[in-house]
């Protein structure tokens, strides 16, 4: 194999993935090149550096010393590469730039159409995708989207860079005819009363079997729906309760009629919206977004559910920082 002295940018990147993940086929999948693209990629380096970079026999793979110091460096001149890149798309385009913005329904419906409007001077086109969180964040991780607002953690990821937003907390939307005057409690509905929830492969599905676990309870599932407003049709109707959270409800305020919203172990099952992106690659703007959905929560959603629930001020509100788990 020819020796040439300069490392390419392209090979960094593949080296990059190689060291993040637990194969070389893994690395390949990420970057939808094929297996051994990436290990010739790995040879030529190992040649140009003139030592060993990666002990492939190991699973997962490993890097040796001279392979982590030049993972720092690989990381340093991507994260440089992309800033550049940024400022030279911007300046081009008179400061802006096209944006691929990913949201949650529940999110998008309530605070959608203000945070397009502020963005509208940062960029030249924007386009917007909605839908389940996984499907949003397979479509993050395939690059089809620059930025995502979830409630997926996506964990796993260290290329992502993530900024929380919010605490939306976790409710219950009951019946008069079950309510017991706004008495009735997680353990006497799961008793009584049929239960109407989100299917169990959904983010929001889940985080209720996790609520449930948590207060020891087993409701009586009448339905599984995947939509927050045909749910929230059900209970109106007396089919039964359900749990939900703060943002679903405040969208669809006429369905509360003839509804109680009632506290969920005191507000202490909540779950956390934050935005994602990968990292540097836009500069200064997912900082700006991220303040701009926490201000749309704080000044226009908080108060609309202060009016349907007055205790959920102090359940809702923005946040900067995640959570101690």
């Amino acid at each position: 194999m020819k020796k040439n002295k300069n490392i390419e940018i392209s090979a960094l990147r593949i080296f990059a993935a190689v060291s993040e993940a637990e194969t070389l086929t893994q690395a390949a999948e990420r970057l939808g090149i094929t297996q051994s693209a990436v290990s010739q990629t790995i040879k030529q380096l190992e040649i140009q550096t003139e030592t060993l970079l990666v002990d492939t026999r190991s699973r997962p793979v490993k890097l040796t010393p001279s392979g982590q110091v030049l993972k720092d460096y690989a990381l340093q001149i991507i994260d440089d590469t992309r800033r550049m890149l940024v400022d030279v798309r911007m300046t081009a385009k008179g400061g802006t730039m096209p944006l691929n913005l990913g949201m949650v329904d529940s999110f998008c419906d309530v605070a959608g159409l203000q945070l397009m409007r502020q963005l509208n001077p940062y960029v030249s086109k924007l386009t917007l995708r909605t839908g389940l969180g996984s499907s949003l964040s397979e479509d993050l991780l395939n690059r089809n989207l620059d930025i995502l607002i979830t409630s997926d953690p996506i964990d796993e990821h260290p290329e992502l860079q993530r900024y929380p937003i919010l605490r939306d907390p976790f409710v219950m939307i009951v019946p008069d005819m079950y309510s017991q005057e706004g008495a009735a409690t997680p353990a006497w509905l799961a008793e009584h009363a049929p239960f109407i929830r989100y299917t169990r492969e959904s983010r929001l599905g889940k985080l209720t079997d996790l609520i449930s676990r948590r207060l020891g309870i087993q409701p009586q599932t009448a339905c599984e729906l995947d939509s927050t407003q045909t749910l929230m049709r059900f209970v109106q109707s007396g089919q039964g309760w359900a749990i939900t959270t703060g943002l679903c409800l405040v969208r669809y305020p006429e369905l509360l009629e003839g509804c109680r919203v009632l506290q969920l172990a005191s507000g202490a099952n909540a779950r956390h919206l934050t935005m994602l992106c990968r990292h540097t690659e836009l500069g200064a703007l997912p900082e700006q977004i991220a303040a701009n959905c926490r201000a749309i929560y704080s000044d226009e959603i908080v108060p609309e559910l202060i009016q349907i629930a007055p205790w959920l001020e102090h359940q809702a509100y923005a946040i900067t920082e995640m959570p101690a788990i």
